[in-house]
């Protein structure tokens, strides 16, 4: 089982890494294929809309309400940024063979958007997260 790292590199940013037991292009097909996003958010998510290009939006009902955002870069299958609640979320699949490691990278305005987003649980959040995603990458390669 691979370790979640969560660490704050400077005053504006929470970065989260992880590599995961499965090829880059499952990996990233795991935050682009909208059939797939409701297997790892779970709790009865649905895909609303989630067009994955530049200027390209997306719409999630969840159970703690609606997620939405815009996709800024799309570079299948190395590089995602998109606007995610209060910050730009940047993500990097760097290719290790047969794994993938991730590079989470949100960025806020202020510190205090920072702190107060690590406050409500980033790395516990990440780490069920990630146990979701697993399943999901097992059932890819299957």
């Amino acid at each position: 089982m691979s370790t979640t790292s969560v660490t704050m590199p400077n005053e504006l940013e929470i970065r989260v890494e992880r590599v995961f037991e499965a090829p880059r292009a499952h990996v990233f097909s795991v935050w682009t294929d909208p059939a797939l996003i409701p297997e790892w958010w779970g709790d009865g998510t649905v895909v609303e809309e989630m067009d994955v290009r530049p200027g390209g939006r997306y719409r999630f009902r969840t159970s703690f309400g609606l997620v939405e955002g815009e996709f800024r870069e799309v570079e299948p299958p190395e590089r995602l940024v998109q606007t995610f609640q209060n910050h730009l979320q940047t993500l990097e699949f760097e290719d290790l063979g047969e794994r993938t490691k991730l590079t989470q990278t949100m960025r806020f305005e202020t510190t205090e958007q920072r702190d107060t987003t690590m406050q409500y649980g980033v790395e516990e959040g990440a780490k069920q997260g990630f146990a979701r995603i697993d399943a999901v990458l097992r059932k890819l390669a299957a």
